[in-house]
């Protein structure tokens, strides 16, 4: 099989890239490695993500899955409650809870419904480079070819590992907790943001009988307090939220989109959103190179500076509110250096554009 562009992960970054690749005329293949619908936390989307879902084709597919909408968010700090709207230039904006395995799979059938050759359940072995500069995967046992392979499997971080590269933690491990409870839970549409001295608690109804807690401490050596009722009886289950970036999110021959090429805590409200974003200006920018309208390091430079700059104004905005808690956690100090570290890296992009290639697993 032989394809332009390979795809591990069909998440919404793997399907936004999938979707936009093969839209834009390219043979694509989309390869993951669990069944749908599977379930996943981060269901709170920013109205933002509309433009995207836009972009992707699949406005009416959304309209018609019938999330949870609201026009904002409830922030609890020292015992104030205050609403915050969500404004944009025509007024009154609204935000989603969306329920992921239901996401997935809308995404997932807009991309076999322009093209993308879907293989699921699959698993990806070995990566060679070919003296052609085409990659050689392996594929549940089977020989497959591209030009492109675009990382898209999440916290796996699939390629990284075949690649070695270096990954960058902003922050020490952080672990968030979250939990969900059917039936009624006493919450309404609008999500509750409550801070704590060191973190905070995530209250939202992600379905019309179904409500999410999401907890997460800042500093090790704090505790959030203990969940509200009705969850304080349900199980928490975890997920890695520490901040990382990685400096090399493209190179000859690939890219890595999404949680694979950046993470923030969910206090951010744009995982989602992010992910779909860079997998739309990685597929853009492989067609750019294929059309023969962008040389590949230059594609490459631009990738890496356009990821840097979203996870940079997206912590330090991040930042920026946990130094307004009671018990600012003590990392933030070092961040100042990290920022301008990483801004030093990518200050000549273009030096370092080809340093990481597709040579073995």
């Amino acid at each position: 099989m032989v394809f332009d562009v390979l795809i591990a992960g069909a998440g919404p970054a793997g399907c936004a890239a999938a979707i936009r690749a093969a839209t834009r005329g390219l043979h694509v293949a989309l390869i993951e490695k669990a069944a749908f619908p599977r379930d996943l936390p981060g269901e709170a989307l920013h109205p933002d993500v509309d433009l995207l879902f836009a972009e992707l084709g699949v406005t009416e597919a959304i309209a018609a899955s019938e999330f949870v909408r609201n026009p904002g968010w409830i922030r609890e700090s020292s015992g104030e409650r205050s609403f915050i709207p969500f404004w944009g230039p025509s007024g009154l904006q609204f935000g989603y809870q969306a329920w992921r395995s239901t996401l997935d799979c809308l995404l997932l059938n807009e991309a076999r419904r322009v093209g993308v050759t879907v293989v699921q359940p699959a698993s990806i072995g070995k990566v060679l480079l070919g003296v052609d500069r085409t990659a050689r995967l392996e594929v549940d046992g089977a020989t497959w070819f591209c030009r492109y392979i675009i990382d898209a499997s999440g916290a796996s971080r699939w390629l990284l590992r075949s690649l070695h590269l270096r990954i960058r933690d902003f922050s020490p491990r952080l672990v968030a907790r979250y939990a969900y409870v059917s039936g009624d839970c006493a919450l309404g549409v609008i999500p509750e943001f409550r801070e704590h001295a060191s973190g905070w608690t995530w209250l939202a109804r992600v379905r019309r009988d179904c409500c999410q807690c999401v907890q997460l401490s800042l500093n090790a050596n704090a505790q959030p307090p203990n969940p509200p009722p009705p969850f304080h009886a349900a199980r928490l289950r975890g997920a890695d939220v520490t901040w990382r970036f990685v400096p090399e999110c493209a190179g000859a021959g690939y890219f890595l989109c999404g949680d694979a090429a950046a993470v923030l805590d969910p206090a951010a409200s744009s995982g989602v959103g992010r992910a779909l974003a860079s997998g739309l200006k990685a597929a853009d920018l492989i067609v750019e190179v294929t059309n023969n309208k962008m040389d590949s390091g230059t594609a490459v430079a631009d990738y890496r500076q356009w990821c840097a700059n979203q996870f940079l104004d997206q912590a330090r905005q991040l930042a920026a509110r946990y130094a307004e808690l009671e018990e600012p956690p003590f990392w933030l100090q070092g961040l100042v250096r990290q920022f301008a570290e990483l801004e030093e890296f990518l200050s000549n992009p273009l030096a370092n554009a080809e340093d990481s290639v597709i040579t073995s697993s």
